[in-house]
């Protein structure tokens, strides 16, 4: 081995350290970052559910945090482990009778409005220039009808709003689970948008996959947990507490 060949593997091995070094350092200080985030006790549960499962479900009402836990979660591991990628997936749904007709222009333009709530957790977490960067690359925004025959591995797999989704698509989704995985499927099961009876999934799965014995929920599969927030852990507003109690026996609203 000449002496230029001997520089030109030691140069190669230096910019392959200094590369490394430079993505420790940065998730070292965005792991920091993330302290801005204090979990409450209940959410330090759910996130040591979905530490110890390979599928959790959240079913819980509006304004508890579900997807900010999730995703701070997510983005810990997100970036210590440079081989995961977040997928955010959620069904565009109209609101009952609300129609808002044909939208024009691509696919990320329609589904844009429906992922919004998601990209600004994450960029608050992660920054909004790291969000663009990896956008499409280690975090994407999915809806199920492109899903179809696709399989996830190495993924954070948050299923937003799961109660939107029919029984059939949730488990369409779920069958795309791969190797290497951590999914989260989170909603309100009272809380659905569209009438008609076709949807909740969320429901339909938690008959599924769990079992209700002397007032406790446990499942009947191993690797798949449950977690759920009380009205009480609304951290929204105190009159999102008064309206979600007001609304509380309102069935598919």
């Amino acid at each position: 081995m000449t002496r230029q060949q001997r520089t030109t593997r030691k140069s190669k091995s230096d910019v392959q350290d200094s590369y490394v070094a430079s993505n420790q350092k940065y998730a070292a200080k965005a792991v920091e970052k993330l302290k801005v985030f204090a979990p409450t006790a209940s959410q330090k549960t759910l996130m040591n559910t979905i530490r110890a499962n390979t599928l959790t479900f959240v079913d819980s009402p509006a304004g508890t945090g579900k997807s900010s836990t999730v995703l701070w979660h997510f983005v810990k591991e997100y970036l210590t482990d440079h081989n995961k990628q977040i997928i955010v997936v959620r069904t565009p749904v109209e609101f009952a009778d609300d129609k808002i007709g044909f939208l024009p222009n691509d696919l990320n333009s329609k589904t844009e409005v429906h992922f919004a709530a998601a990209k600004k957790i994450l960029e608050d977490f992660l920054g909004k220039g790291k969000v663009e960067s990896d956008f499409d690359e280690r975090i994407s925004f999915k809806i199920p009808n492109y899903m179809l025959g696709c399989t996830f591995t190495d993924s954070l797999v948050l299923i937003d709003e799961a109660q939107q989704m029919s029984p059939q698509i949730l488990k369409l989704i779920l069958e795309r689970i791969g190797e290497g995985c951590k999914v989260v499927v989170a909603g309100d099961s009272n809380q659905l948008f569209e009438s008609g009876g076709k949807r909740n999934g969320l429901a339909d799965a938690i008959d599924r996959f769990f079992k209700v014995e002397d007032g406790f929920i446990s499942s009947k599969y191993e690797n798949v947990g449950f977690h759920e927030f009380g009205v009480s852990e609304i951290m929204r507003s105190q009159i999102v507490k008064t309206v979600v109690a007001a609304y509380g026996n309102l069935k598919g609203y």
